[in-house]
């Protein structure tokens, strides 16, 4: 048995001694996610919690928290800046992670609990921003150091893709935990009114259920966040360990092709994910189209758990054929599937949808496999950022896994603070210009197309940039073991060259 298991083992097929790591250490290190999401949950509620707490206009709470979106996405370059520089000998990815729990903690609790009905006016909505940018930086400082989780512990090809299947779990679980003890629990409490007390209670169970996350996940890379598992691999002992500066951070994003390819792909996929989860899509393809906006929620939970199961199957193909031909590969199938769905939706009765057999099967079958395909993208998409970051030592010498994280999150973010304003402005064009769509609307032809065009067009679209963008990319499974064998090596030199320096 013993045998077999190294048979399987990365390092013994492709001559690399890569970097392993025990299967409970990946699946415990993901919980970021889990910790991250927790927060995110309750901060759905902040228009409920600048009113109800500060006396903020529902309005202007609208407009504060476009503008901490925005904020969002300026701080991931500073603290890439300031994560990149920071040197300790306890490592840096514990520090940073508890160091933001505990800023978005307080932040968090001033805003549901210590400033409830104490302040209002000016002062309302001046404490309510503070805490709010105090907010935007602790998860700053959680997302960027979650994204060095991946680089560090391990680039065995075979496990690395391990991690997204983790992630991608905890962020379907944890949502779903939390909306049912929301749902279940807080509201029949609180006579269904979301107030002071809902608030409140709500805060203690995300600081307290996020903590246990960020502490499972601290053990978890306690044996690789070490300062030497940080170091430059350049052509001295003396470069490798030089800080890294502005400069060298705009090299990066100026000469890694690679990266600029993967950023290409992703905020493209980014962009038409993000005008996909507006509800006006719903209400159109489901509500006014199909005629039944039932079938919206019966679909999530008949895909939503299958598909997993292909995030899994994500992983081991990307584990055997590497993560960009894997992308590149079901990027092509997802496409081929939206295209098929479009040309039926166009083409048919889709009233009949849920009420005759065929067209039924069709549509159902035709979005699991859009789901079931895309989960192993995503699983793919998500391990390819962490080829990168290898690639990049591999490149200049220089190891920024938070310049390449705080690249991506930047564009991450500011598409999402903009991208839920497509659909409102396209549905503009077809007459909902002072209205939105109601369940109910008369289904017209522009109509159906514009709602064909939402929902499967900018999908359509992003597929295509991602497929353009990733063809000429080098990141095949062979190079990749080229690379793990020349930064394994540098790194070898650097030690020898440091031991006789000494």
């Amino acid at each position: 048995m013993k045998e077999k298991r190294k048979s399987r083992d990365a390092s013994i097929t492709d001559g690399v001694q890569y970097r392993r790591t025990k299967v409970w250490r990946i699946a415990l290190s993901q919980l970021t996610g889990a910790g991250l999401m927790c927060f995110y949950m309750l901060m759905t509620y902040a228009t409920y919690i600048g009113n109800a707490n500060f006396g903020v206009l529902v309005g202007v709470t609208g407009i504060i928290i476009t503008i901490m979106m925005l904020f969002d996405g300026i701080t991931d370059p500073i603290f890439a800046f300031i994560i990149e520089r920071f040197h300790s000998k306890f490592g840096k990815i514990r520090i940073f992670l508890l160091g933001g729990w505990a800023v978005m903690s307080i932040a968090t609790t001033i805003m549901c609990k210590w400033g409830a009905g104490h302040l209002s006016g000016a002062a309302g909505i001046a404490v309510f921003v503070l805490c709010y940018m105090l907010y935007v930086i602790g998860y700053t400082m959680m997302g960027i150091a979650s994204g060095l989780i991946g680089p560090i512990l391990t680039n065995d090809p075979k496990q690395r893709p391990q991690l997204s299947v983790w992630s991608t779990v905890y962020s379907y679980v944890t949502p779903t935990i939390l909306s049912i003890i929301a749902m279940m629990y807080l509201m029949p409490k609180y006579d269904n009114v979301i107030a002071a007390g809902f608030l409140a209670e709500y805060n203690t169970i995300v600081v307290v259920l996020s903590l246990v996350f960020f502490l499972l996940a601290c053990i978890a890379v306690s044996a690789v966040d070490k300062p030497e598992n940080f170091e430059n691999t350049a052509v001295s002992a003396q470069q490798a360990n030089q800080r890294v500066s502005f400069r060298e951070m705009w090299d990066v994003l100026r000469n890694n092709k690679e990266l600029q390819r993967y950023i290409v792909a992703a905020a493209s996929d980014k962009l038409a994910s993000t005008v996909n989860s507006t509800s006006i899509i719903s209400i159109l393809l489901y509500g006014i189209m199909i005629g039944n906006i039932s079938v919206s929620g019966t679909m999530t939970s008949i895909v939503i758990f299958p598909s997993i199961i292909f995030v899994i199957i994500g992983a081991v193909l990307a584990g055997k054929y590497g993560n960009k031909k894997v992308m590149v590969d079901w990027t092509w199938a997802c496409l081929i599937v939206a295209v098929i769905t479009s040309v039926f939706l166009l083409t048919t009765d889709t009233t009949k949808i849920t009420v005759a057999l065929l067209p039924t099967v069709v549509f159902y079958g035709l979005t699991f496999a859009k789901s079931a395909f895309g989960m192993v993208v995503s699983s793919a998409t998500g391990s390819l950022r962490m080829d990168i970051v290898d690639y990049e030592l591999y490149r200049s010498g220089r190891y920024m896994p938070a310049t390449v994280t705080a690249t991506y999150s930047f564009v991450d973010k500011v598409i999402s603070s903009f991208g839920g304003s497509v659909a409102p402005l396209m549905v503009g064009l077809i007459g909902y210009t002072t209205v939105t769509p109601q369940v109910g609307d008369p289904l017209t032809m522009p109509l159906k197309i514009m709602t064909v065009v939402l929902a499967y067009g900018f999908p359509i679209l992003g597929w295509i940039c991602t497929i353009v963008a990733m063809r000429k990319s080098e990141l095949s499974r062979e190079k990749m073991i080229e690379v793990a064998k020349v930064n394994a090596d540098r790194k070898a030199a650097n030690m020898t060259s440091a031991a006789d320096e000494a």
